[in-house]
């Protein structure tokens, strides 16, 4: 009787601290220095492909291995949310990172724009707590820096 009560109560707590899980995992900050928000308007969101290659293109020009992750389920039209910790990068390439994002995002939004002007903005933004972030249900997870490429018609 005593060991059945005492499973119960653990499979209570395993089921209790997994549904009370902040967006963190193991080895992922509690604050992101970068945060990219794929938004929607009314119709969908942007692709990420121009991230994904951006961040490869980065990781190999700069010898470094940015660690990004991304958030699903932001919304109901597939928004979502890329974040970029730069714990352990050099202050110069952190300059560089972001000075080169603060170009290539706005870009980005008037490509979108000139494709469908529906589609959902790109925002960017820095130094946000990863506990702040409240509104995506999906998990945290490696941002695949694969890209299939898609021609856009």
């Amino acid at each position: 009787m005593k060991m059945k009560v005492a499973l119960q109560l653990l499979a209570s707590i395993i089921i209790f601290a997994s549904a009370n899980a902040q967006l963190t995992t193991p080895g992922t900050p509690e604050k992101y220095d970068v945060v990219i928000s794929f938004n929607s308007m009314c119709c969908g969101t942007a692709s990420n492909d121009f991230l994904k290659e951006f961040i490869t293109g980065f990781n190999a020009k700069n010898k470094v291995s940015l660690n990004v992750w991304q958030m699903t389920g932001c919304g109901r039209e597939g928004e979502s949310k890329v974040v970029i910790s730069l714990a352990g990068i050099k202050k110069s390439v952190k300059t560089k990172l972001l000075k080169s994002l603060k170009t290539l995002i706005p870009k980005q939004n008037e490509k979108n724009k000139a494709i469908n002007a529906s589609i959902g903005n790109i925002d960017l933004e820095y130094g946000i707590g990863a506990n702040t972030i409240t509104n995506c249900r999906g998990q945290l997870v490696r941002f695949a820096l694969t890209t299939s490429k898609v021609k856009i018609q």
